[in-house]
């Protein structure tokens, strides 16, 4: 996965469509335009692993490592019954996908705020926050999220 540079709130602000990811009841969005497919989980192939990822499903030629987080963004050892659909990322330098309990599109997207200073960190993939109906919306984008795969994967070869 590449090094990150990470999307502005600027550039966050200007796309015309965010996908909303649901991941154990927390609420993620990241540009729409990253989003390549939304596959069935039924085509995963557990025994095609990446570190840390729960197998590999086939898309445009190429097998695309599958990772199931959770709603705090920490990889899973078991996925919950909630799961429903595998999403692919792709922002032309990294691809892969993660396993959500539920995907929509959100466009308009919401109005976007930045990140409390209390709550900023470069090392968090949190971009930014959106006021949806149900709550609040971590944004983020692709790159950040490879990046924190990268680095979860890395802490658990390390224990």
């Amino acid at each position: 996965m590449s090094a990150p540079s990470w999307v502005s709130l600027d550039e966050l602000r200007r796309q015309p469509a965010l996908g909303l990811l649901v991941l154990d009841g927390q609420h993620w969005l990241l540009p729409q335009a990253d989003i390549r497919s939304l596959e069935p989980l039924l085509d995963i192939n557990p025994t095609r692993r990446a570190p840390g990822s729960i197998g590999a499903l086939a898309f445009a030629g190429a097998w695309w490592p599958v990772y199931g987080l959770s709603g705090e963004l920490e990889l899973l050892q078991e996925l919950p019954g909630t799961r429903r659909v595998c999403l692919l990322l792709d922002n032309g330098a990294d691809r892969f996908g993660l396993v959500c309990d539920r995907v929509e599109t959100l466009a308009p997207p919401p109005r976007l705020f930045p990140v409390p200073h209390c709550m900023a960190d470069a090392a968090s993939p949190l971009r930014a926050l959106a006021l949806l109906a149900a709550g609040v919306g971590a944004v983020t984008d692709t790159e950040c999220l490879a990046a924190r795969l990268a680095a979860l994967v890395e802490h658990a070869d390390d224990d």
